[in-house]
């Protein structure tokens, strides 16, 4: 660790106010201290960490505030929207479908929708397998940030949305790339994963996330975001650009200014700190998948290596170099919150971040702060 950061560390140890942890900490906790000057200094108005150690101990921190103009403390009661991080329950049914036989990585996507003629209006679809929706290398667009989605959401906040309805937005766009010749996140893929796992099913996919993943791994506290009104979720606030049509204050009376039901496989999904951490431990130690799924999920893609920055991608996750070694995890971004989570295989720790505004990446690197709170961790010991 950074001789400057150890020192400003002890200068900042300061006041619980409105931490909240689930064990005894002294005044003088070091995260505490960490946590409260960075909302300080980078105007955030809350952030809850949870960490869980290779014995299965779990700390929650919680700092700031849920609603700012109320007054009202964030807790880690507090559910938060996780973004793309919902990604992952989406991979873990694939592989889980893999595995026994249904599905097939290499196999032409259309061939398990030989009879859905409005799919052929999507580019290179004829061209895309399985595996490449997983790899971020289909080359599909991204049809979140087309502006008619957008403008649909501000005149329809309640609206329902189709598979087609979703996808309709980018018929006929040119492609990114070749398929399977370059990498390009887009939450298209995940979308038509999404479908995948209903076609050969035949259930609906949250069905099968409660049935298979949340209700026999005790994640209580993680929520489909099919609705506008989440359990305990904290208020958001937001910084996005006018043509998005998002509120600064994305919660009012509970309500989120939109249905979170457009993102679906994307993301989709909503949960407390704690249980993103504890995510993280089940989905990266193999919990619900064999170790050859594993392998797929934590190895970089042909053209995922270094596609952001240092950071690599695999299928359904990214690849991070840290300052506590290899890691494996992913980010998230909704409108009014930014998450994160990573699994630290060396040290066998699971830890998951969440700030309640979507501005926070714009003046933090969220991999530094978490490999911050890591070392703090370690040292705190």
């Amino acid at each position: 660790m950074k001789k400057q950061f150890l020192t400003v560390t002890l200068l900042f140890c300061i006041t619980i106010g409105y931490t909240q942890i689930t064990e005894k900490v002294t005044l003088n906790d070091s995260i505490i201290a960490y946590l409260k000057k960075t909302i300080q200094d980078k105007q955030l108005p809350g952030i809850n960490f949870s960490i869980i150690d290779n014995r299965g101990k779990i700390k929650n921190y919680s700092e700031g505030f849920s609603d700012i103009e109320e007054q009202i403390p964030l807790t880690i009661e507090h559910s938060f929207f996780s973004g793309s991080i919902g990604k992952t329950y989406a991979a873990t049914l694939v592989f889980k479908l893999v595995e026994s036989g249904n599905i097939d990585l290499k196999k032409s996507y259309m061939d398990y929708f030989p009879d859905t003629e409005w799919l052929t209006n999507l580019p290179n679809i004829d061209d895309i397998t399985v595996e490449m929706l997983l790899q971020h290398s289909s080359g599909l667009p991204r049809y979140v940030l087309k502006p008619e989605i957008w403008n649909q959401l501000h005149e329809n906040p309640d609206k329902i949305w189709s598979y087609e309805e979703r996808l309709s937005v980018i018929f006929e766009d040119e492609p990114v790339h070749e398929a399977g010749k370059g990498w390009a996140y887009s939450d298209t893929n995940y979308i038509l994963l999404g479908m995948l796992i209903e076609k050969v099913t035949g259930q609906n996919y949250y069905d099968l996330v409660r049935t298979q993943i949340l209700k026999p791994q005790h994640l209580t506290h993680t929520y489909p975001s099919l609705q506008r009104k989440i359990t305990n979720l904290a208020v958001g606030y937001s910084r996005m650009p006018p043509a998005f049509h998002v509120p600064n204050k994305t919660v009012d009376g509970k309500l989120y200014f939109m249905n979170p039901q457009v993102e679906w496989t994307g993301g989709g999904m909503a949960s407390t700190t704690e249980d993103l951490a504890r995510w993280a431990k089940l989905y990266y130690e193999g919990a619900l998948l064999n170790k050859s799924s594993l392998n797929y999920i934590t190895t970089p893609n042909p053209n995922g290596t270094r596609v952001e920055g240092s950071s690599s991608y695999g299928m359904g996750s990214f690849i991070y170099e840290t300052a506590h070694g290899e890691a494996y995890g992913h980010t998230g971004f909704m409108p009014g919150f930014n998450s994160i989570f990573i699994y630290y295989p060396k040290y066998g720790i699971a830890a998951a971040m969440q700030i309640n505004c979507d501005y926070a990446v714009g003046v933090l690197n969220l991999n530094d702060f978490m490999d911050d709170l890591i070392s703090i961790s370690q040292i705190s010991k």
